[in-house]
C-alpha cells in the first residue's frame, strides 16, 4: 500500500494503513507485545512496552509510562538511542508533533531532522536544555518553558523559511532565518547520549503543510470525540484501581502516572464542559 506523508502517524498502539494515512506502530493491543517494528530503524537501547507490563513482553521488561493509548516508547540515558523515520525522503517542509516526558536525562536533543539517513547534515533539533525546550535550525532558534511530566511538542521547518514552535497548546513561538536543504530523515529519542535518566515519548505525528495539534487529554475510553464525560472517568477509575489500561489518553493532568489525581481531574471536567485541554 502505497504510504503517504502527508499524515505520519506513530503511535503506540498498532493500527493499519488506511485511505493513504500511514499509522506507523510503536504498540499494540493488550493481546500483542509492542514493537518499534514500523519504524525505518531503531538505534541503542531504544524500547517500547506498556505501563504495566500487560503484555508479558519478556525481551522489553521496562515498565514504560505512555500518554495515549496503550504502549509508549523509552531512550535511556547515557548513550546515544533513537528510532529514526526515512519517509521524508526530499521535502522541504513538515510539521510534526510529539509527546516527551524527560525523567531526569541532562540537555538531551530529543529530535532532530537530517539531510541524509545516518544522521549527516542536521538541518534542524529540538533540545530539552534546563527547564526549556528549544528548536534550532540553521539561524533561527525558538524555545518555551516546559512543564513538569509530559509535554507536547509541535515544530514546523521550512528549508531556508520559518521555523515555529508550539508548547503544550501555547503560544506560537516563531523565527526567521531557518536551515536550507532538504529533508531525508527524523530521528527521535536521545539523540545526543545525554547522561541522568530516561526519556519517554509518545504521540508523534508529523504533516507536510497542515498543524497537527494537541491529542485530548482525559478522554481516557480512546473514544475520539474530544469530549470527556462519564466513559472517560470509568476507564480512568478501573486503571488507576488496577484494572485494565484505558485506551485513550487516561494521564488526564499529565504527569506520567495513572491514580486518583486523574479520576479528579476528568471529573472535575466531565462535571463541567466537557471540554478537554487541547
Amino acid at each position: 500500500m502505497k504510504q503517504s506523508f502527508s499524515n505520519n502517524v506513530k503511535t503506540f498502539c498498532g493500527r493499519l494503513a488506511v485511505a493513504g494515512t500511514l499509522a506507523l506502530s510503536m504498540g499494540a493491543t493488550s493481546a500483542m507485545a509492542c514493537s518499534l517494528a514500523n519504524w525505518s530503524s531503531v538505534s541503542g537501547g531504544f524500547i517500547a512496552n506498556q505501563p504495566d507490563g500487560a503484555a508479558g513482553d519478556p525481551v522489553n521488561a521496562t515498565l514504560i509510562p505512555r500518554y495515549a493509548e496503550l504502549c509508549g516508547s523509552q531512550a535511556p540515558a547515557g548513550a546515544a538511542s533513537f528510532v529514526a523515520d526515512f519517509r521524508p525522503a526530499g521535502i522541504t517542509m513538515i510539521i510534526a508533533r510529539f509527546y516527551v516526558f524527560n525523567d531526569g536525562a541532562t540537555d538531551p536533543q530529543v529530535y532532530g531532522g537530517f539531510s541524509d539517513n545516518s544522521g549527516g547534515g542536521q538541518l534542524f533539533d529540538v533540545s530539552y536544555s534546563g527547564t526549556n525546550i528549544v528548536f534550532t535550525a540553521g539561524g533561527a532558534s525558538v524555545q518555551d518553558a516546559a512543564q513538569t511530566g509530559w509535554n507536547s511538542v509541535e515544530v514546523s521547518w521550512e528549508s531556508g523559511g520559518d521555523i515555529s514552535l508550539i508548547l503544550n497548546g501555547g503560544a506560537t513561538q516563531t523565527s526567521a532565518g531557518a536551515s536550507t536543504g532538504s529533508l531525508s530523515s527524523v530521528h527521535l529519542g536521545n539523540l545526543n547520549g545525554a547522561a541522568g535518566g530516561p526519556i519517554n515519548f509518545d504521540g508523534y505525528e508529523s504533516h507536510r503543510t497542515t498543524p497537527v495539534g494537541r491529542l485530548c487529554n482525559c478522554n481516557a475510553n480512546g473514544s475520539g470525540d474530544n469530549v470527556v464525560n462519564v466513559l472517560d472517568v470509568i476507564a480512568t477509575v478501573n486503571e488507576a484501581g488496577g484494572g485494565a489500561l484505558a485506551t485513550g489518553t487516561p494521564d488526564c493532568n499529565e504527569d506520567g502516572s495513572i491514580n486518583v489525581l486523574d479520576v479528579v481531574s476528568a471529573v472535575n471536567i466531565a462535571g463541567g464542559a466537557g471540554v478537554c485541554t487541547i
